[in-house]
């Protein structure tokens, strides 16, 4: 019994190609978790193992024994199918979220739970990702192209907290510069993915769409962090709203909303001391502390006529003279207006 553990733990050990563990390195891990044992019988274990299983020898001195690269996964227990269902909505929903080494990491496993699924019968388990979708409540966009070299390269960068060096064009100009990119952070929004970042020694947090890099190549130095800089921080303080200026900060926001489009904020509060109570007839009064942000500007300009915005004084000028533009083109009396 204790040969056929210290064969399992062994077979825990291995891991893929082209990574790999000498005999040596075994033996210190076996003696470690309560399975001392010679080197030279890890070798005997591998020889006969290896009839056996997928295992490969590189051959050098000292050897170096690994799984191979397309080898099924090796679990003991085996996977269920609670487990194989999870692995698969992984790969659905989260693949974008994942560096390369990670996806190539979690293939095998992958690649069983779709076997193990693929083999129950009837409904269940087996149909459950037919059955659930995430959709967005705005308009569907196409998500750019994004070179995959690029993504490979920052999302190594990011993981091992490493500098790299990147071509980026300019959404304003479309100038390209070359630039040290410190990686802090990714952000998913919609169909685009954004990289937090610094750049060389400076301090300041930048926001760099991963679509706009032409190229990246990875450098030997460690990323240099801002001080006390925490992403979810940054989240917190309006980081991904495109805010209005770098201290744009927050405002009070008092606005009049039609009571059927009100509805949805008594659900899902726009903020957490949103506050509501009853206007004229049809209409609520809302009050919500916010992040001056383009984002803000976009909500509101969504609802067209069934929201005013009463504060502050500045973004109801702002709101009404984007809305009196609005009117003046498509009545064809902007000066803008194609002819």
């Amino acid at each position: 019994m204790e040969t056929l553990l210290r064969h399992w733990h062994m077979l825990r050990l291995l891991p893929r190609h082209p990574r790999k563990i000498s005999t040596a390195d075994l033996e210190s891990a076996l003696d470690s978790a309560g399975f001392p044992t010679s080197r030279r019988t890890i070798q005997r274990d591998l020889d006969k193992l290896s009839t056996e299983f997928p295992l490969v020898c590189d051959g050098n001195k000292p050897a170096g024994w690994s799984w191979q690269a397309s080898a099924a996964a090796f679990d003991i227990p085996g996977m269920d199918t609670a487990a194989a269902l999870t692995f698969q909505m992984v790969d659905t929903y989260l693949r974008r979220l994942l560096p390369q080494g990670c996806l190539q990491a979690l293939q095998p496993h992958l690649a069983r739970a779709e076997q193990l699924l693929e083999q129950l019968e009837g409904g269940g388990l087996k149909n459950w990702p037919d059955k659930v979708r995430i959709v967005q409540r705005t308009q569907s966009l196409q998500p750019p192209v994004i070179d995959a070299a690029v993504v490979d390269v920052v999302y190594e960068a990011l993981f091992h907290d490493r500098q790299f060096l990147g071509c980026y064009h300019s959404r304003n100009d479309g100038t390209r510069r070359e630039f040290v990119v410190n990686p802090l952070g990714l952000i998913f929004s919609d169909p685009l993915i954004y990289l937090v970042a610094s750049l060389w020694d400076y301090p300041d947090v930048r926001l760099l769409a991963l679509h706009r890099f032409d190229s990246a190549r990875l450098l030997k130095d460690g990323c240099r962090r801002p001080a006390g800089f925490d992403l979810e921080a940054y989240l917190a303080q309006g980081g991904a709203e495109f805010v209005t200026t770098p201290m744009a900060g927050t405002l009070e926001l008092q606005m009049l909303m039609t009571t059927a489009v009100a509805f949805h904020l008594r659900e899902s509060p726009i903020s957490t001391d949103q506050r509501i109570t009853d206007g004229p007839t049809g209409w609520l009064y809302i009050r919500a502390t916010v992040n001056d942000s383009q984002q803000l500007r976009w909500w509101l300009l969504g609802f067209a006529d069934q929201v005013e915005v009463l504060q502050p004084q500045s973004l109801r000028e702002e709101i009404a003279a984007k809305a009196q533009a609005m009117v003046q083109r498509y009545q064809g009396i902007s000066s803008e207006s194609p002819r």
